[in-house]
């Protein structure tokens, strides 16, 4: 019994929190899932707003730094060797302005261009020989719109010598009456740390992709070599070339695995960047989003938890339980193996009113009259002696014919005869033939008065003898009770004598 309590409600406790923790944790990964695929095309349009953002306040730090003096210098030299270390010192000087610190900047750039009027470079910095007489308009067509209309601009340029895409900025040179001299072109790597940076204010991976690779990514190396596979082998192919052909702004949503995790992406054309195809990625992971669906773990904990409350509870309340229940079991035991006068005794709340009705069974059985109840109102115990009588109707001073109801007995009836020489004589007589005795006078009385003694059997009249003259016992101390036949008016009654 204890293990069928601790098993069933064990049972019903981790069913309904494996089906609380399955229900909870599926629809936190469907809710995250879906989110995630409605905010990834919002992220590409932040992202989008935010290269644009960048790029206007780089060309415009270019523009501020096209317009200094030292600038304006470079093309006064008389000789073009002149004009050549000015250019140099001014490329210098600007790598150096850019990098400072204090102007809260993307640090020192990549590469500081200075060119003529035609687009050919005057120096770089970093070397003062390098791309020297070299045409960039044709690598940057920006460069020549520049240099005709006079406005700055932005575009991605292809460096060759170094085979970097760079982030390109484009201030004219201006004389003081407004003339073009040249330009000033700075460039900055679109960079793994780049794209790091761009990730990390979005909250979503960012890659750079060109034709035919990943140029740059916030993705580790294994990641990025399976985006590459999906975008220039897999299913986003097709899409992929056409982005950078610029035949769609951007694709739709799609799903990849990237180095073991399942991602979400989807990939637009760079802004600010026509002469150069250039495209971005922004993919958010959905196994680290699906991953906050482990505040569901808290249900297994809570689970265990209560499974070892229920086990230990389940203990305890089927121990008390089946103590009580063995209790009781050894005390009709013991009452079928001829102790009649126990009473069945339990501090179990629970058990008490059955131990209670057990004990009236075994009165009616024994021939004890009802007792009161104790002080917990639980249990019956043997009564005293002072029962006004036999409780069955069969046993009961009625009138004859048996129809009416039982009738209390005489004062007299119940007076205890402490007569030594009655008890004598009857502490002599054998029991067998004491109780054929009484009960053949009791019998006769009753006829006598005119009832009917026929319901009256004498194995039942002994039994409730016996019962009666063991409570008289218990109550007065003595070492037998016995009882003869008292006749008072048409009332038949036992009178007990006490035999010390």
């Amino acid at each position: 019994m204890r293990l069928k309590i601790i098993v069933g409600n064990l049972a019903v406790v981790v069913l309904l929190g494996l089906v609380a923790y399955f229900t909870v944790t599926s629809q936190l990964r469907s809710k995250l899932s879906d989110q995630l695929e409605a905010d990834i095309d919002n992220d590409r349009v932040l992202f989008d707003r935010s290269f644009r953002l960048s790029a206007l306040e780089f060309v415009d730090r270019v523009v501020d730094r096209a317009s200094a003096r030292q600038m304006r210098d470079i093309y006064g030299g008389l000789d073009l060797d002149s004009r050549r270390t000015r250019a140099y010192e001014a490329a210098e000087a600007t790598h150096a302005w850019f990098g400072d610190p204090a102007r809260g900047g993307r640090g020192a750039p990549d590469i500081v261009v200075v060119v003529d009027e035609t687009g050919k470079t005057i120096a770089r910095d970093g070397a003062r020989n390098v791309m020297f007489g070299k045409a960039l308009s044709p690598a940057i067509p920006a460069l020549g719109r520049a240099l005709q209309s006079g406005d700055a601009a932005h575009d991605i340029w292809l460096e060759g010598e170094q085979n970097k895409v760079l982030q390109t900025a484009i201030a004219p040179i201006r004389s003081e009456t407004g003339t073009i001299l040249g330009a000033l072109v700075v460039g900055y790597d679109l960079s793994n740390g780049l794209a790091a940076s761009e990730a990390k204010v979005l909250g979503r991976d960012v890659a750079f992709v060109v034709d035919g690779k990943v140029y740059s990514s916030s993705l580790d190396g294994g990641a990025a070599r399976d985006l590459k596979d999906f975008l220039f082998g897999g299913a986003g192919a097709a899409t992929t070339k056409a982005v950078l052909a610029g035949q769609v702004a951007s694709t739709q949503s799609w799903r990849v695995a990237l180095g073991g995790a399942d991602y979400t992406g989807v990939t637009s054309r760079l802004p600010m960047a026509p002469s150069l195809p250039v495209a971005f990625a922004v993919l958010g992971n959905r196994t680290e989003k699906a991953q906050l669906a482990s505040v569901a773990n808290v249900i297994l904990i809570m689970l265990v938890l209560g499974g070892l409350l229920v086990v230990g509870y389940g203990f305890v309340i089927g121990t008390s339980i089946m103590r009580a229940i063995e209790e009781i079991e050894e005390g009709i035991l013991a009452v079928i193996n001829g102790k009649t006068d126990l009473r069945l005794e339990t501090d179990s709340a629970e058990l008490g009113g059955l131990a209670y009705r057990i004990n009236q069974l075994l009165n009616v059985f024994t021939g004890t009259e009802e007792g009161t109840e104790d002080d917990e109102g639980k249990i019956s115990v043997p009564p005293a002696a002072s029962a006004s009588h036999w409780k069955e109707a069969e046993f009961s001073d009625a009138a004859a014919g048996g129809g009416a109801a039982p009738q209390a007995a005489s004062p007299t009836a119940e007076e205890v005869i402490d007569d030594p020489a009655i008890a004598s004589r009857l502490a002599a007589e054998p029991e067998d033939a004491y109780n054929d005795r009484v009960y053949r006078e009791y019998a006769a009385a009753k006829q006598a008065v005119g009832e009917n003694v026929s319901n009256i059997p004498k194995d039942r009249f002994c039994q409730r003898l016996k019962g009666r003259g063991d409570a008289l016992v218990q109550k007065h101390g003595c070492r037998m009770v016995r009882f003869q036949v008292h006749t008072a008016g048409n009332q038949v009654t036992l009178q007990p004598v006490l035999i010390r």
